[in-house]
C-alpha cells in the first residue's frame, strides 16, 4: 500500500490530548494518529461487497416474510425499559 505524508498542524493543547491517548493504547504518536485516521477514513467508506451481499439477502428475506419483526414497544414492555 502506497502512502503520503503530510505536513499538518495541531493546537497543542489538542496535541496533549492526542499524545497521552496515544500513551494509553502503547503506541507513538505519530503511529496513533495514523492508525486513528485511517479508521476514520474507512468509516466514509464504501460497504464490503460481503456486507452489500448480506444486506441484499436480508431485504429479500423480508420480502419473502421470512424474517419476523417485533415491535420495540413490545421489548420496552417485556423488559420493563
Amino acid at each position: 500500500m502506497s502512502s503520503t505524508k503530510k505536513l499538518i498542524e495541531i493546537d497543542d493543547k489538542a496535541l496533549a490530548i492526542l499524545e497521552k491517548e496515544a500513551k494509553k493504547q502503547k503506541r507513538s504518536l505519530k503511529n496513533y494518529l495514523e492508525f486513528t485516521l485511517e479508521n476514520i477514513a474507512l468509516r466514509f467508506s464504501e460497504p464490503s461487497e460481503e456486507y452489500k451481499a448480506m444486506m441484499d439477502d436480508m431485504l429479500d428475506r423480508i420480502d419473502k416474510g421470512e424474517i419476523d419483526f417485533i415491535p420495540v414497544e413490545e421489548v420496552r414492555k417485556k423488559y420493563d425499559i
